[in-house]
């Protein structure tokens, strides 16, 4: 069963939990989710003054970090060129792959306001081509392993190709995300983030509590590549079903422990040239279920 998975192009993903059965639907799809921003060294969100002399309230935000001049230690400055944060944003498409040092794939992809496929999968990566070798991917209701993949990239620019799951393609055309300019710590995770239903405080540890769609949450969230200064987490949280609230009602049914990525990434604020930070996330609990969303810093 397929449980409250939206995804909001404009703004963000609303954290969600998904259950899946075995075999059945494979979806095709293209895009991105996300943007990207930060200042020139890894530190907390600044403010900018207003840009009307006549407005008495501070707007709150980032400029975009810069591909062409990445901050010292970020994946762009010093990644392989394939690991890292991929997007890719259309009309009605919305989608995210990270790519760790390791070649593990994350794939979130939507479709108008829905989340339809989340992929975890192993790459071969030999310059310039890729080949997936194995991998699951759920759509709605449904999880199917992948049966084949391949494509070209460039690096740190773009990520092409296809991969086939249930005789359905679903078509990757992503390009490399500003965030990947990021230079990141362990403390640039640290501090409360939340959504609708959700709301989680990450200490400068990496400990992780509080709600993941309206579910006890606590785990980890600590970089994946150990004292480097790359956007990207690795995410451990185990749910615990609890009694409704008057955000919502948690979906499970029992305990159930999720793993996968993480990344800061940005969105866009009222002001064309600033953004605000939050934390993307998808996870997965083996071929049972997935969870995902994106929290915005508090």
């Amino acid at each position: 069963m397929k449980i409250n998975s939206k995804l909001s192009l404009s703004l963000s993903l609303i954290a969600s939990l998904a259950l899946a059965a075995c075999g059945g639907g494979g979806s095709s799809s293209s895009g991105t989710t996300g943007n990207a921003a930060a200042p020139a060294t890894a530190s907390a969100p600044t403010t900018t003054s207003p840009t009307s002399p006549t407005s008495s309230t501070p707007v709150v935000g980032e400029a975009l970090p810069s591909l062409s001049s990445p901050q010292s230690g970020s994946t762009a400055a010093v990644g392989n060129g394939v690991e890292g944060i991929w997007t890719a944003r259309g009309v009605v498409t919305n989608n995210t792959a990270f790519i760790d040092t390791n070649n593990q794939f994350t794939y979130i992809g939507g479709m108008s306001t829905v989340a339809v496929n989340q992929t975890f999968a192993s790459l071969n990566v030999a310059t310039p081509n890729w080949t997936m070798t194995s991998g699951s991917n759920f759509s709605f209701s449904f999880v199917n392993p992948v049966t084949a993949g391949s494509g070209t990239f460039t690096a740190k620019q773009s990520f092409s190709g296809s991969f086939t799951s249930n005789g359905s393609n679903t078509t990757l055309s992503l390009t490399y995300d500003p965030a990947n300019a990021l230079a990141v710590t362990q403390a640039s995770v640290a501090g409360t983030w939340a959504q609708t239903g959700s709301s989680i405080t990450v200490a400068n540890d990496g400990t992780v509590s509080g709600t993941l769609s309206n579910c006890t949450a606590s785990g980890t969230l600590v970089l994946s590549t150990p004292n480097s200064s790359k956007n990207l987490y690795t995410m451990n949280v185990t749910l615990v079903p609890t009694a409704a609230s008057s955000s919502g009602s948690c979906s499970l049914t029992s305990t159930t422990t999720y793993t996968g990525n993480a990344a800061i990434v940005f969105l866009p604020t009222s002001n064309a040239n600033l953004y605000t930070r939050s934390v993307l996330y998808v996870l997965h609990s083996g071929t049972t279920g997935v969870a995902y969303g994106q929290l915005s810093k508090q």
